[in-house]
C-alpha cells in the first residue's frame, strides 16, 4: 500500500508565500524598532531634563550597567547560531533547540530583574510606585525585552520542530522561512544591543 507523504498548505508558489511573510516581519520591524526608538529618545530626553532631579532621586538604587549587557546576550547567540545553521543545514535543528532554551533563560533573568526592581518605594499607605522617571523608563525597556524573547522563543520553537519534519516540508518555502527568521534574529540583536546601551547611562 503506497502513502504519500508530501502534502502542500498554501495553493500559491512558495516563493509567493515567503515574499508575503518577509513583508509582514518587516512591518513588524519597522513598528517595533519606531516604538524603540521613541522610548530610547524619551530615556536621554528625561534624563536631559532631569526637572527637580525627578530623574534619578536621591538614593535610589539602580540596576548594574552589566546587568543591562547580559540580558540581551541570549539575542546575540541567537543570531550567531541561526547565521551558522544556515552555512551548515545539519546544525539546523541543534542550533534552534539550543536558542530556544538560551531564550527561555534570558526571559527568566529579565523577569527576574521585574521582580527584584531596587527603585520600587511605597507611599504612605503602602502602595508601592515608581521612585522616578529613570525607574519609569526602565520598566518599559524591559517590557521590550519581554516582548522581544516571547516573539523570538515562538520562531526558534517553530523552526525547531519544523527542522524535525524534514523532508515533509517545502525546501524552497522552508529557505524563505530561514531568511525572513534571520531577519527577526538580526533586529532584535540590534534592538538589544541599542536598548542595553541606552540603559547604562543612569
Amino acid at each position: 500500500m503506497a502513502t504519500h507523504t508530501e502534502f502542500h498548505v498554501h495553493h500559491d508558489s512558495p516563493e509567493k508565500v515567503g515574499r508575503r511573510e518577509r513583508l509582514g516581519v518587516r512591518l513588524l520591524i519597522v513598528a517595533d524598532g519606531s516604538y524603540l526608538f521613541a522610548i530610547i529618545f524619551s530615556w536621554f530626553y528625561l534624563r536631559n531634563l532631569n526637572v527637580n532631579n525627578a530623574w534619578l532621586p536621591k538614593g535610589v538604587k539602580t540596576f548594574s550597567t552589566a546587568s543591562s549587557w547580559w540580558v540581551i546576550v541570549p539575542f546575540i547567540i541567537v543570531f550567531i547560531a541561526h547565521r551558522v545553521s544556515m552555512k551548515n543545514r545539519s546544525l539546523r535543528v541543534p542550533a534552534m533547540a539550543l536558542s530556544t532554551v538560551l531564550l527561555i533563560i534570558g526571559a527568566w533573568y529579565q523577569w527576574h530583574q521585574v521582580c527584584n526592581m531596587p527603585f520600587v518605594a511605597q507611599d504612605a499607605n503602602g502602595r508601592p510606585f515608581y521612585n522616578g522617571a529613570y525607574a519609569s523608563n526602565w520598566i518599559i525597556f524591559a517590557g521590550t525585552n519581554m516582548f522581544h524573547y516571547i516573539i523570538t522563543a515562538f520562531i526558534t520553537l517553530g523552526l525547531f520542530l519544523r527542522g524535525l519534519r524534514g523532508n515533509l516540508l517545502d525546501p524552497v518555502l522552508e529557505e524563505w522561512r530561514q531568511r525572513v527568521a534571520g531577519s527577526w534574529f538580526t533586529w532584535v540583536m540590534i534592538g538589544g544591543i541599542l536598548s542595553a546601551f541606552t540603559t547604562s547611562f543612569k
